[in-house]
This record gives structure tokens, sequence and C-alpha cells, in this order.
């Protein structure tokens, strides 16, 4: 099978790592990207070619597209990839906004394609202990989910010039609406619901120089009922990333920076810890994500975000926007 990476940003790069991690093989791989750099270093690293275009390098006859270009760009190549009638893998979230969805549905029906759209936390021991817990019938219903992610955006790429980086922008899909996508998705698929009303406020508060957001808080009620409450920010100097659901039986939480998930329960008034094995590293959930994606093409695996749940998140984020805007909730 051969692979198309399209974009060769720090994403664009950890998927060639990821399909070499998978035995897949530096000819079976090319890269689109117009930096010359980019092209340099990903040959130097990886043994990969590239080229500057993405019809270029689907007339090399790629079996499957893999995304990573910023958010705003993401339909634009999805679309030209299905008309290719190529399969495709698509970082969170699948769009900004709804403009192309039913034309792309329509193609994977019509040629049997493989959408999918990414969420790595599921591939995550961490997150699959959560979900397992929450599903337990002595846990109850989950009544309410509080998820904070706070980072100071110029420590996230130290490398490069915070300012040009996509996540100052949030026309491109920046200011943590991806970081949001990501946590969306991944709570859809943990508690198997989606948003029905949403209220966000959001705004710019530092003295970065971006034109993002740098703060989000977010509350949403879901069709089962549950409420949630999201905080994000590009703000904090000391990381943090907390995920807290709460029922009446107990409290799930998963500190991700700390590596360790516990839970507390009722009946038993006392808390169990439990630790990621020694020598994990996060990377293995990206890894493990393009190895699912490999199998489902191949028909050996399922992918774990639907394409109508990866719609509920750009519908959640068009929401958030609506509503900073007009100060209302925003029902779905």
């Amino acid at each position: 099978m051969k692979f198309l990476v399209v974009g060769g940003g720090s994403m664009g790069k950890r998927r060639i790592r990821c399909l070499l991690a998978n035995q897949v093989q530096p000819q079976q791989i090319r890269m689109v990207d117009v930096r010359a750099d980019r092209q340099a270093e990903v040959k130097s690293k990886h043994d990969v070619d590239s080229v500057s275009d993405l019809s270029a390098g689907l007339s090399w006859d790629p079996d499957a597209v893999i995304i990573s270009v910023p958010g705003a760009a993401h339909m634009q190549v999805a679309l030209t990839a299905a008309r290719a009638k190529k399969h495709f893998f698509c970082e969170v979230p699948l769009s900004l906004n709804l403009e192309g969805i039913d034309e792309l549905t329509e193609l994977a029906k019509q040629h049997k394609l493989v959408i999918a759209p990414g969420c790595q936390p599921p591939m995550h021991p961490l997150f699959q202990q959560v979900k397992q817990w929450i599903s337990e019938p002595g846990f109850g219903k989950t009544l309410s989910v509080v998820t904070e992610f706070g980072a100071y955006l110029p420590d996230w790429h130290p490398y490069e010039d915070y300012r040009k980086f996509y996540a100052a922008d949030q026309k491109m899909g920046g200011g943590n609406l991806d970081v949001i996508a990501q946590e969306l998705a991944m709570l859809y698929w943990m508690l198997g619901d989606h948003a029905t009303e949403v209220h966000a406020s959001g705004a710019k508060v530092s003295s970065l120089e971006i034109s993002a957001n740098d703060v989000w808080d977010i509350s949403a009620g879901l069709s089962k009922g549950t409420r949630l409450f999201i905080h994000c920010d590009l703000l904090q100097r000391v990381a943090r990333n907390i995920l807290r659901f709460i029922s009446e039986s107990g409290t799930i939480e998963l500190n991700l920076v700390e590596g360790a998930v516990r839970r507390f329960q009722s009946s038993t008034k006392q808390w169990e810890s439990l630790t990621l094995p020694q020598g994990y590293v996060y990377e293995q959930c990206y890894i493990d994500e393009i190895g699912l994606f490999i199998k489902t093409i191949q028909g050996a695996g399922q992918w774990h975000i639907p394409v109508p749940m990866a719609v509920n998140v750009v519908k959640f984020l068009m929401a958030i926007q609506a509503s900073s805007q007009s100060g209302a909730s925003i029902k779905l």
C-alpha cells in the first residue's frame, strides 16, 4: 500500500514516523508540502520523497491520503482525495464548518471509502481505563464532566515562531479549536453521546501576538442529560490536562500530565489509582491510530470515530463561536 501525507508540519512528520513504525517502507510514502526545508528534512531523516502540490501527489496513485494540514484546509483536501477515490485519514477536526460534508459522505458511500476522522486518546491505556470504569454499573450515570487543558503557546513548538504557527490564527483552526475538537471527539467516543446545547465564552486576554482567542470557557448539555464543562487556554506556563467524571456514586479523575488515573467509589470511601505502564510514551497513541487506519482499509479493523460523530464535533465548534459572538446559548 502507498500513503500520501499532505502537510509537512509537526503532525505530518509525526504521521510519517507512525507509518514507518507500522512497517510501511519509505518508498511507500510520499509527502506533499510547498516548503523545501520540510521536504529536505523528511528526505534526510526518513528517506521519504516529496512533491509540492496535491495533484502531483495523487498522480503517484496512493492507496490512501493522510491529511495533516491546518483545520481550515481539511475539507478541501478531503474532497479532493474522495473525488480521486482514495481512502483518507484526517486530523481532528474533520472541518471547521459543514460546507462539503454532504458531498464527502456521498462520495465515501459511492466509492466505498474509509473516512477516518482522527482522535488518538482512545488508543491511550488511561483513557481506555476511564471508559471501562464509567461503563461499570456501580459508577452509575455520568452526571457531569469537567475538562481543563492549559499550555503556553510559545512552548508548544519552541523551535519555531509561535506567531507563524497555525494555532495563533483562529481562522486556520487555532486558538485551541483543535484541542477542543480532540477533547470532544474523545468524550463523544467515551460517553456514546453528543451535545444538544452549547454556551461559550472566548477571548484574547494575554499579550501573546496572536489573532486567536487564548481562553475558552464552555458549558454544554448532552442528549442523555450529562453536563459538560470545558476550559482551554494557551496561557499556563505549567501545562495542565485534567479530565473529571462525576456521578452520584463516585468520581473518576484523569491527569494526563502526571500519567495517572484514579477513582473514588462511595461504596468503599476510598481512592483507587493507576499509572501508565513503565516506559509508555504518548507517541504510541499516534502509532496505534495509524495502525488501526491501515487495518481498517484492509478490512481487518473498525474505525472508532464514525463520520456522524465527527460531524457533531464540527457542529459544536461552529456553535461555540456563534455563542461567543452572540452571548447566547446555541441549540444543536
